[in-house]
């Protein structure tokens, strides 16, 4: 089943309450795209490769401050993908630390062996967007969060960064309803150990993008 045929829940921002997809997905593609720029920037720095919890909050509050007055702020509330909890609030910090720490051990290990394919680099990607994913660490906003992210892996820690933002690869995630089912489908996979759907899904899109 397709994301927008799926129940949408109402969403409150700075200025009012939004009820439908038609008025949510605007702002929210906007503030994504805000937050490609930013991560753009991020990758001219020495900051930006293997983000810490405290980048990914400023990082948050960066794309969303103007949409919601909790930009930033990691939840406090019991929340995960899909309603299934796996990390309680006061272990985001913890899970994300390690998420920053086994990432850098993947890409560290990776360069070191000489193997850095596009395959590996999707999926290295796409196992630490499902991380992120499972440890939601915001109260809402994870999935468009978690995509920024992927780009600045794949532009600033894999170095496929363009001349601008315009200019560098980027990822078409839902370019039709089937590619929004295998990411799903995949990330569901993946919460049972099985990320080999999820592997498949990133690296048919980062191929896509790079080749564009």
């Amino acid at each position: 089943m397709a994301r927008q045929t799926r129940r949408t829940e109402s969403l409150e921002t700075n200025q009012r309450v939004l009820a439908s997809y038609k008025e949510i997905e605007p702002v929210l593609s906007a503030a994504e795209a805000r937050g490609r720029a930013l991560v753009f920037d991020w990758t001219r720095s020495a900051s930006g490769s293997i983000w810490t919890p405290t980048d990914i909050d400023l990082l948050h509050r960066g794309i969303f401050a103007t949409v919601f007055d909790w930009a930033g702020s990691p939840r406090t509330e019991a929340r995960g993908p899909g309603g299934v909890v796996h990390v309680p609030a006061h272990e985001i910090r913890i899970e994300l630390r390690k998420l920053a720490d086994d990432l850098h051990a993947w890409v560290e290990a990776t360069w070191s062996s000489g193997e850095l394919d596009l395959g590996t680099i999707a999926a290295h990607i796409a196992d630490a967007h499902h991380r992120f994913q499972w440890i939601h660490p915001f109260r809402d906003t994870n999935g468009r969060t978690g995509r920024v992210i992927d780009h600045g892996l794949l532009w600033a820690t894999f170095s496929l960064a363009g001349e601008t933002p315009n200019e560098s690869p980027i990822i078409e995630y839902f370019p039709d309803p089937v590619f929004e089912d295998e990411y799903f489908g995949g990330l569901l996979e993946a919460d049972l150990g099985r990320p080999d759907r999820l592997h498949r899904y990133y690296e048919e899109r980062i191929e896509a993008a790079v080749t564009a």
